[in-house]
């Protein structure tokens, strides 16, 4: 009897392990994010990403974004499935961006934004080179 407890304590545990690795991912931050190509609506308000993760491994299901001062600060959030899963994935995003927004940031880890599009002079959306 002590010994059925003992297994059943044991397969609880790992399945709530495995739960936890299936969902998890999905409400992490990734710091690793990037934004492919991007178009910017025809009367500025709006702007079409396409967001990937430079490493191999993760994909992106959600982007977040809030505004201060002037810059649209992204999170960008990974897919459920795993450290490697796709449930709930896309790649396209569409930002609102009002007549402030002169630059826009994406989450890096550690509380750190890196800017990657920043406006010119001529008001056109241009990339930032990082580093």
């Amino acid at each position: 009897m002590k010994g059925r407890k003992i297994i059943v304590i044991m397969l609880a545990v790992i399945a709530a392990l495995a739960t936890l690795y299936v969902i998890a991912p999905g409400f992490l931050r990734q710091g690793n994010a990037v934004i492919g190509s991007y178009r910017v609506s025809d009367d500025g308000k709006q702007m079409t990403i396409h967001v990937g993760v430079a490493t191999s491994i993760g994909y992106v299901r959600k982007v977040s974004q809030h505004q201060r001062d002037g810059v649209v600060y992204l999170d960008c959030y990974g897919a459920f499935g795993g450290i490697n899963g796709s449930w709930g994935a896309k790649n396209e995003y569409t930002l609102q961006l009002d007549e402030s927004a002169e630059k826009i940031a994406i989450f890096r880890g550690d509380n750190r934004y890196d800017i990657v599009l920043q406006k010119d002079e001529d008001g056109q959306w241009q990339r930032v080179k990082v580093g």
